[in-house]
Parts: structure tokens; sequence; C-alpha cells
């Protein structure tokens, strides 16, 4: 524990010198609903929220509204950190078809974008969802934006049948299949001055007839070509005040309003230019999608609380029980036991032989030293 707290000192140290000056406050939008690996996704979510040197705002928008197996997960956060958790509900419920899921994820992070503009929260708005993955060096880099960046996303959308024989799969890792691309990747697309030229969007067509309809379908889960969680923005974006924001930047409400169901998929709808996009990260990619669910009928513990204990099966060793009474060895223990005595009696008897052939030796070299004087004398 003292190195520990000697390497956070320093670590501290290094923030101050070399770290970001004059960080702004993050403010992370996350839409979730109550399913079986939602404590697994919001726990991970949490602890990477935890453990970063700014202030945060989580902003969670559960649908189906606010329940208590998503309050306890996020009160969490309050107790053990000080980071600020925001629990809205929304109304309307996670549907089963990915594509209607896709356009009631869009909703929930706009309602969130209704409470960034109605209380005026000042930051960085982040769009995490609850089952990416995210490195730490990402929110150091998107305090570099001034009103709206992109970063690169990798896919993880790749996936195998259970029945296929996994020492085939290996084989076929290393074999080139030009349909089907190496990395999927989400982005901007820059020139030699870093300048945003075009984006990298996801290709699903290679994956035509292969995707998922439904959630817990064993298939594969494909993303939308642009993501949200692939853009970061400037909270002030959002705000009511025209003269926060640049000329290039549409409103909120006229966004809002004029939207057909299901019709924005991602921030650049806020954008009149696009190529006002920011690009963040260079080539690197510090955030990966993945959605990775249960059946949608699997059966799980409220809150993942086993509650009554499970009842003893079979008896652990060394516990407080009677313990059991002692096994008879059978043929094959015995045999290895009898094989091991022999070969130590083997060994012993070697380094007997071998002992008295030295000492024989010996006394002869000192039989022949004691000739050799006395023809001296």
């Amino acid at each position: 524990m003292r190195a520990h707290r000697i390497i956070q000192t320093v670590q501290h140290e290094q923030r101050v010198q070399y770290g970001v000056k004059n960080a702004r406050t993050l403010i992370l939008v996350t839409p979730t609903y109550v399913r079986t690996f939602q404590a697994l996704h919001l726990t991970g979510l949490m602890h990477t929220l935890m453990s970063l040197p700014y202030d945060v705002v989580w902003i969670v928008v559960e649908a189906g509204g606010v329940t208590n197996e998503t309050a306890v997960l996020v009160e969490r956060a309050k107790a053990n950190s000080n980071v600020r958790v925001k629990h809205i509900g929304f109304d309307k419920k996670m549907p089963m078809f990915w594509n209607d899921r896709h356009k009631v994820g869009s909703e929930m992070r706009l309602q969130a974008l209704r409470v960034v503009r109605e209380e005026k929260l000042d930051g960085i708005v982040m769009f995490a969802d609850d089952s990416n993955m995210h490195t730490l060096e990402l929110f150091d880099e998107i305090q570099k934006v001034e009103w709206i960046g992109a970063v690169s996303v990798g896919f993880l959308v790749h996936s195998s049948r259970s029945d296929q024989d996994p020492f085939e799969i290996l084989k076929n890792l290393d074999v080139v299949d030009e349909k089907k691309p190496a990395l999927s990747v989400q982005g901007p697309a820059c020139n030699s001055s870093d300048q945003l030229i075009r984006w990298h969007t996801f290709d699903s067509a290679v994956y035509e007839q292969k995707s998922a309809n439904y959630i817990g379908g064993m298939a594969l889960v494909l993303p939308r070509k642009l993501e949200w969680c692939g853009f970061v923005t400037n909270s002030k974006l959002v705000w009511e005040e025209s003269e926060f924001r640049p000329e290039w930047i549409k409103d909120l409400h006229t966004v809002v309003a004029g939207d057909v169901v299901g019709e924005i998929e991602n921030p650049l709808s806020f954008l009149e230019d696009a190529s006002m996009v920011e690009p963040l990260g260079g080539k690197k990619v510090m955030l990966w999608w993945l959605r990775a669910e249960g059946r949608a009928d699997s059966k799980f513990p409220s809150g993942w609380i086993i509650d009554p204990q499970l009842e003893v099966t079979v008896a652990a060793k060394r516990t407080p029980w009677p313990e059991a009474p002692n096994e008879h060895p059978s043929n094959t223990e015995k045999e290895i036991t009898t094989s091991i005595q022999e070969n130590v009696r083997k060994i012993r008897t070697k380094t007997r032989t071998i002992s008295r052939l030295g000492n024989r030796k010996h006394e002869g070299r000192n039989t022949d030293a004691s000739v050799i004087l006395e023809n001296q004398v």
C-alpha cells in the first residue's frame, strides 16, 4: 500500500506538469435498460469513470422508466467517487428488434441532450454506450475538442458458430479474404495536414444475410454507418442561447422538431457543414464498439444477488464440516507408487556402489604413496 501511494503521488505530479491544462468537465450520456448483462456492462463503465482524474457528470437514460435494478448500480458511483449521476427515465421500452432499438437509442440520447440544455451543463459531451470499451487515453484526447470532434471506433463484430472446429477457425485466420476487411473502423479520414477529407464507415454489405434481426439472435449484431459513440461535442452546442455557438450549428429544438422518426442517426444532423468536424486521436483506435448480450428470455437474479444462498451440492475440502472418510488408493495409484519406490531404491544402490569404488581407489593411492616414501628412506 505504501508503494501504491508513492506511485499515485508520482502520477499526480506528472499530470499536473504534463497533463491537460484547465480540464473541462466530462458529460457522459449512456442509454441503458434492464437485461442480463446490464450489471456487467454498467459496472465496467462505472469503474472506468471512477478512475478518471476529471470532473464527471454521468447521465444515465433508462428505457421503460427508472428501475431499482439500474438505480442500485449507478448509486455505487455516487457513493465511491466524485462522479455526479443523473438517472432519468425514458417512456418507451427497449424494443426487441435491432433496427427499432437503434431508433429508440437515438431518442434516448436526444433526451439526455435536453437535460444538458435545460440545466446548462458546461463541459464536453461524450456518448458512452454501456457495452463499449474505452481506453483512458481517449478521455485525455477529447479534451482538445472545440465544438464537435470525431474519434476512430473499432467494431468487434466477427463471430463464429459454436459448432465449428476451433482449430479450423485458427487455421483460417491467416487466409486473406478480399471481400472482408481486416478491421472494421469508423472514423475521420484525414490528409497529410490532418484535415478531414472523408469518412471511414462500416460496410454492412460484407455481412449481408448474416446480421441479427432481434436481441439474442444467433447472428452478428451490426452497427450503423456512423455511430453516436464516435462523436464528442461541446455542451454549448445544444444550449438555447445562440450567441454561444457558431452559425454552422443548428439549434437542438429545430433539429428535433424537423425529425422524421429515426432520421437523426448521429450528431452530424446538428451541422450545416460536416467538414467542420475536428478529427481527434490521429490513427489510434481508443474506443471499441461491442454488442455482447444474453438471450432475451435468459433468467438471472435481480441485481445479480443470490438470495437465498445456493444449497451445498459438493462439500469443499478443509472446511469445518465433518471430513469424508479416506478413499482407498486405486490400482493405478498403487502402480505409480510402486514404480517410484523401485526407482528410488535403484538410485540409492548405484550411489552406494559408486561411493565404495571411490573409497577403494583412495585407499590404493595412499598405499602407493607409502611404498614410495619407504624406498626413499
